[in-house]
């Protein structure tokens, strides 16, 4: 039933660490993991907040076609290197159909405008906060669309959301270890 309790906030692979732990009556290492799992989720939220801000603040970023520091639209190098992540990383996003590079007609290169900058920064904000592929489509298309950045909000509050969901749940799992551990205890003082 413990372990059962401490999986959905815990994930799997702690919730089974905590429990052999507490049988190899190791209470510490237990109680260690349990925090080191409020630590990690404190440190997601942070994330997610920074993250959000980050993205209020490129979405709200129009694109100045004259904005790139050399001439021209940048190539997939100098946008991975600006961005910081690698051209495997963008090509990856254009074939999950998130950046729409346009080709240069006499090389075949792909070649990035001040939009798809602009995007690539929101998709890797997206990810770093662990958000799938999938969903950050709807943003990119709502920001392209109307400017607006209400989908990019809406993403934000559902990680919240998420997150405030695996932080009760946590709660939950926590409070039925702490009553296993007092009832055996109180078993043994028996």
């Amino acid at each position: 039933m413990t372990y059962r309790a401490l999986m959905p906030g815990y994930g799997t692979e702690t919730a089974r660490a905590v429990m052999r732990a507490v049988h190899a009556e190791d209470i510490a290492l237990a109680l260690t993991l349990v925090n080191a799992g409020h630590a990690a989720l404190h440190d997601q939220r942070l994330s997610l907040q920074a993250a959000g801000e980050a993205l209020e603040t490129v979405a709200g970023q129009t694109p100045d076609p004259s904005a790139p520091s050399r001439p021209g639209p940048l190539r997939i190098g100098e946008v991975a290197a600006r961005i910081g992540v690698r051209t495997s990383a963008l090509r990856v996003w254009e074939s999950a159909g998130l950046l729409r590079p346009r080709r240069d007609r006499g090389t075949g290169y792909r070649v990035y405008g001040p939009s798809d900058i602009r995007d690539a920064r929101m998709i890797d904000l997206l990810r770093q906060v662990r958000y799938p592929l999938p969903q950050i489509w709807p943003v990119l298309e709502g920001l392209r669309r109307t400017g607006s950045s209400e989908a990019l909000r809406t993403v934000i509050a559902r990680r919240q959301e998420g997150l405030a969901q695996r932080a009760a749940a946590m709660l939950e799992g926590s409070c039925r270890l702490h009553h296993y551990l007092t009832e055996n205890r109180s078993a043994e003082d028996r």
